[in-house]
């Protein structure tokens, strides 16, 4: 550091020393402790007087320092101090992490930072190299930190990045998808000696079984003092940018003078501008008053506005009652008009049962009395058979009769019924649920759990034949009798789901169950709805139970989603899955709506109605 005065002054006692007191003088004074830092500063004197006698004297001077205004000369003197130091290498520890699926990579701008001079950027990198569905990762923060000096900066999920003080720029973004990159940077545009070291990137990961994991790479950072070449390049720079300001200097002073002849013609336009704001606030009093009379009528109108305000309230209020009752009307006027159609059509297709009933009605009258000639004829021969005959006779016209009063529905959209939810027996003698409500009815439902009462974990046999109980209301109808119904003709599907009280659906307009010997494969497409297409993924696969494997991969999805359904590897949806069941990947799910609830569906129907 640098003395407050330019020489320093030493008293030698006695002030006057003369040849007849010292034969023989030498002054000698010294700095100590490495110069610059010395706070005492000595001088002493050796001779001898006329006698020859040796003698000395000795003074000593204390300085004061001051910090230097310049700090380029500071940065010049401690680089002479230490440019005699060992030059450290850069080495970087590019150990990986040996999960194969996840990589932490850890980086720097440069093998060898020269102190004071050169910046330092280091960049912690959490790659996903590859994706597994059966398992996913989470990124939970990243960490920058030195061996000695602790955290340099840090990022955690779904918060802001924290750094030390001392840094310039710290940036960082963790992301939720493996697709991009998560990082953590950090930028020194002013690094110390004291910052070489061993630098860690740790990452810290949360699997979906809960497991936790840490990664982490090393690089080993060397600063190095700057050489005088070094010195003399920034000399010669802060040179060059001294002449560049000096430029700007003379042309901020041109500038300055321009602005003294533009401030002084903007001052004469003052005073003439003055002038005429006299006269405009003379103008402005009178509209002030002229103001304080519109702001008075103003507020009569308010007044009136406010009073008429109310009476609109009620208006509106009442218009809008006026219009829900009319959608109300609307709706029912649709609902009504949907089931004239329904009826009309039933009646077109009871008719044509009458025509054919009235013909077999006819067939059986003259059948009839053809056995009532053969029986008249035969009386008198077969007297004994005569009461077996007439009671044979008796229930062939009563079955006639029959015919002609009731004939069972063909499928449910000949079902009407005041409920929801009804119980029939198609003219097959197929016995199933009809939903005569949604979307217009006419929906046969072969797969329904509201409860959990029914074990739907059964084997190929069961989901072929059908189980469940039509009362408790949880039931599925069977693949072969999916596959009589879809046979016949085109079908759509309807998928009814509720998940923490939300209704959603899913419809399809392509749906098509093929034969046992096909092992039941499903064809499905044309979607559309609010719960998201899970179907998709199994278009084209065959079902598969526990103790009929028909997925794609060398595991049993059956038993391993503890469910039946049309697996691939393994599934998108499964709503033959654990009812309530808290595993994750064996409760009922639908992932396009359950993924991240975390919570199977409380309700599921999968129905099938005949296109008209």
């Amino acid at each position: 550091m640098p003395l407050i005065t330019s020489e320093l002054v030493i008293d030698v006692q006695p002030d006057i020393i003369s040849a007849e007191i010292t034969a023989q003088l030498v002054i000698n004074c010294s700095i100590t402790n490495n110069q610059l830092e010395a706070t005492v500063y000595r001088c002493s004197v050796k001779g001898g007087d006329p006698n020859k006698k040796d003698m000395s004297l000795f003074s000593k001077k204390t300085v004061e320092y001051e910090t230097n205004s310049t700090a380029l000369i500071k940065e010049i003197r401690r680089y002479k101090i230490d440019e005699n130091k060992c030059i450290c290498s850069l080495t970087s520890n590019d150990s990986r992490s040996t999960n194969k699926r996840l990589r932490v990579n850890f980086s720097g701008n440069s093998e060898i930072i020269k102190e004071r001079l050169e910046p330092l950027t280091l960049k912690c990198t959490f790659q996903v190299l590859n994706q597994d569905e059966n398992e996913t990762s989470s990124l939970q923060s990243l960490y920058i930190l030195h061996e000695t000096n602790g955290v340099i900066a840090n990022i955690n999920k779904n918060q802001p990045v924290l750094q030390g003080s001392h840094l310039k720029d710290a940036q960082g973004k963790i992301f939720d998808s493996g697709l991009k990159d998560s990082y953590l940077q950090v930028t020194w545009s002013n690094v110390k000696f004291s910052e070489s070291g061993k630098y860690f990137c740790e990452a810290n990961v949360k699997h979906s079984d809960g497991r936790a994991e840490r990664l982490s790479e090393m690089l080993i950072l060397a600063v190095v003092s700057p050489t005088v070449d070094d010195l003399v390049k920034v000399v010669e720079k802060l040179l060059g940018q001294v002449d560049e300001d000096t430029k700007h200097i003379q042309e901020n002073k041109q500038n300055i003078k321009h602005i003294k002849e533009e401030l002084k013609t903007k001052e004469q336009n003052i005073l003439s501008n003055t002038a005429d704001l006299n006269s405009t606030q003379q103008t402005i009093g009178s509209m002030k008053e002229d103001l304080a009379i519109n702001q008075h009528n103003i507020s009569s109108l308010k007044n009136y506005v406010a009073a008429n305000l109310e009476s609109l309230q009620s208006i509106q209020e009442d218009l809008n009652i006026q219009q829900r009752n009319i959608k109300s009307v609307k709706e029912d006027i649709a609902i009504n008009q949907q089931n004239i159609s329904t009826i009309k059509t039933e009646v077109a297709v009871n008719e044509e049962n009458l025509i054919n009933l009235q013909k077999d009605f006819n067939i059986q009258q003259r059948n009839i009395t053809s056995i009532k000639e053969d029986f008249n004829t035969f009386y008198k021969s077969m007297s004994s058979f005569q009461e077996i005959n007439i009671a044979n006779l008796s229930a062939t016209l009563e079955k006639v009769k029959n015919q002609t009063e009731w004939s069972p529905p063909i499928s449910c959209r000949n079902v009407i019924n005041k409920d929801e939810r009804t119980v029939v027996v198609l003219a097959s003698g197929l016995k199933v649920m009809c939903d005569t409500k949604t979307d217009g009815g006419g929906w046969v439902i072969f797969q329904r759990r509201i409860n959990g009462k029914v074990d739907f974990y059964r084997g190929w046999k069961e989901y072929r034949d059908g189980f469940g109980d039509y009362n408790i209301g949880e039931f599925y109808l069977g693949n072969e009798n999916i596959f009589k119904l879809t046979s016949t003709g085109k079908y759509d599907l309807r998928i009814d789901l509720i998940l923490k009280n939300q209704a959603y659906y899913a419809q399809y307009s392509i749906f098509q169950i093929l034969s046992e010997k096909d092992n039941y494969k499903i064809n499905v497409g044309g979607y559309s709805g609010n719960a998201g297409d899970s179907l998709w993924y199994h278009n084209d696969m065959y079902f598969s139970t526990f103790d009929n494997d028909n997925d794609k991969t060398s595991r049993n999805c059956a038993v391993e989603k503890h469910g039946a359904w049309w697996y691939r590897i393994c599934y998108e949806s499964n709503l033959n899955g654990k009812w309530g069941s808290s595993e994750r990947g064996k409760e009922v799910n639908w992932n396009s709506i359950t993924e991240t609830a975390y919570v199977g569906v409380s309700f599921t129907e999968m129905k099938i109605r005949e296109r008209e």
